[in-house]
């Protein structure tokens, strides 16, 4: 399960964002309304991080006042928007949201943003690093899965996290063998 979740309206604003996301191997959630985002963040509450919401009319102030009492405890909400005027951002501040990016101009900043909050969490790997390792490890232990869920949040880098996993292999041979296939 994902810990981002992007919640796009009928203009997908988001979607070079998530492209980016994709391309750097994160595993997010994608959803273009604001009732399935409600919806899904109660069912996926305890996993989700990071909520990043586009806003561009005063429609969507009541969804985000609902969204922002259930989520801003645990999780990183981030408004992005294409609004010209700065009633969307006084909007934001003024209810205490404190990340807010500006479509077209601050694209970058917001991508760099998420990857930020993620490491400050405790993630410092993506999810196609992850998979890679899992992988890789399934060959030498049948218990690979869980043992990179287990060690990843206590590493924070990818060499770290993969003598680690090395040093839970049993026989000198297998820790070399893994080491030397995943360093490739």
């Amino acid at each position: 399960m994902s810990t981002i979740l992007l919640v796009d309206d009928d203009s997908n604003i988001l979607a070079n964002t998530a492209k980016k996301l994709e391309d750097a191997g994160y595993k997010y959630d994608y959803v273009n309304d604001y009732k399935t985002a409600l919806n899904f963040l109660r069912l996926s509450r305890p996993t989700i991080q990071i909520v990043v919401v586009t806003l561009n009319n005063s429609l969507g102030y009541p969804v985000m006042r609902k969204l922002h009492s259930l989520m801003a405890d645990r999780a990183t909400i981030i408004v992005y928007s294409n609004n010209k005027d700065r009633s969307i951002a006084n909007w934001v501040k003024k209810h205490n949201i404190p990340y807010f990016f500006e479509h077209h101009q601050q694209e970058e900043q917001l991508f760099n943003h998420i990857k930020r909050s993620l490491y400050r969490q405790g993630q410092f790997f993506s999810h196609q690093q992850l998979s890679m390792l899992a992988t890789i490890l399934a060959k030498y232990t049948n218990d690979a899965e869980s043992l990179v869920k287990q060690t990843a949040p206590h590493s924070k880098s990818l060499q770290e996290l993969q003598h680690k996993l090395a040093r839970k292999l049993d026989g000198i041979d297998n820790q070399r063998r893994f080491l030397s296939e995943v360093q490739k």
